[in-house]
């Protein structure tokens, strides 16, 4: 049964803290939709890392305002939905004025906007993702005397 992923996963992988984190999930789509059950944790999966990490790098590496990266949210999900062959040298094509988002495989892409490697991206999410649980110790039962004073 695999892990649930939970925010301090996010925060490890992505970069943010816990403040910005929380602040952008209350601004992009879908994150930002009604929750049933306000106190129950929110879960991510392994296509949140990405996603998450492709917005951290818009904030932080091209300065782009966390409103507009807000506008871009669905269009950044639709663009990393559905399978893809696998391909360390895809990127996305972004743009915010209009806003933007595509995947690109292959050698080239047309026009201007950002260009967002997506391998690193996805070589992080899986080290992390591949981690192996620490090996639980095998002792077996054994007794336990008291002192009696």
């Amino acid at each position: 049964m695999p892990r649930r992923l939970t925010a301090a996963d996010v925060l490890e992988v992505t970069g943010y803290s816990r403040d910005e984190l929380h602040a952008l999930l209350r601004v992009l789509a879908p994150y930002n939709a009604e929750r049933s059950s306000p106190r129950v944790a929110r879960e991510f999966f392994p296509k949140d890392l990405v996603v998450l990490s492709v917005t951290q790098i818009l904030e932080n590496r091209y300065g782009v305002r966390r409103t507009a990266v807000a506008e871009i949210g669905e269009l950044l999900q639709d663009a990393l939905n559905g399978p893809k062959a696998a391909n360390r040298d895809a990127r996305l094509w972004i743009t915010v004025r209009p806003p933007h988002v595509g995947y690109v495989d292959g050698p080239s892409y047309a026009g201007e906007g950002m260009i967002v490697a997506l391998g690193p991206i996805f070589e992080k999410v899986d080290r992390y993702l591949s981690f192996e649980p620490q090996l639980s110790l095998q002792f077996g039962p054994s007794i336990v005397a008291r002192k009696y004073r």
